[in-house]
């Protein structure tokens, strides 16, 4: 994920993790392969599997590579369609 690309301003992800609760996390980078959220009050550890559901799409499988300094990696567990990203990238 080093290389992000930009994002529309206020561009924000549901989150689905292990006990189903949802939580909405402002997307702060985005790749074909994953993206980097700002993960305040969030509970969760490196390695645990989620799904995400980022504007116009649905619940897609993923996984929390890393957490620090208040911010999440998270990786797709597929890349996202070209056109979709270049969507969310205008």
């Amino acid at each position: 994920m080093a290389s992000g690309a930009k994002i529309k301003s206020g561009l924000t992800a549901i989150v689905r993790y292990r006990t189903r609760s949802k939580m909405e996390m402002p997307v702060l980078d985005i790749t074909i392969g994953g993206c980097m959220v700002d993960s305040r009050g969030w509970s969760v550890k490196p390695e645990e599997l989620i799904s995400i559901k980022l504007p116009g799409l649905g619940f897609i499988p993923a996984s929390v590579v890393w957490i620090e300094n208040q911010r999440a990696g998270i990786a797709f567990e597929e890349a996202l369609y070209g056109p979709v990203f270049e969507h969310l990238t205008e």
